[in-house]
């Protein structure tokens, strides 16, 4: 394995856990006894929340960073 290889791994890694990370992050948001009867939605109806908040951004770019990394991997463990 090429030193590259190896850096596209930890990197894919760290993202992985960034991503779990935020993703469990907002499932705290609607963790109370309703939202898990899908009240949480009710939320959004109206769009009482504009835009995402910086956490949903965060999450959001390491979701999209994760994905381009899946195929980076991908394409370097190929070879």
């Amino acid at each position: 394995m090429s030193i590259l290889t190896i850096l596209a791994v930890l990197v894919h890694l760290v993202l992985s856990i960034a991503l779990i990370y935020f993703a469990l992050q907002r499932m705290q948001k609607n963790a109370e006894l309703g939202g898990a009867f899908g009240s949480g939605a009710s939320h959004t109806m109206f769009g009482r929340e504009k835009g995402f908040d910086p956490a949903a951004k965060m999450a959001l770019w390491a979701g999209i960073l994760f994905m381009i990394s899946c195929f980076v991997v991908a394409a370097l463990l190929a070879r």
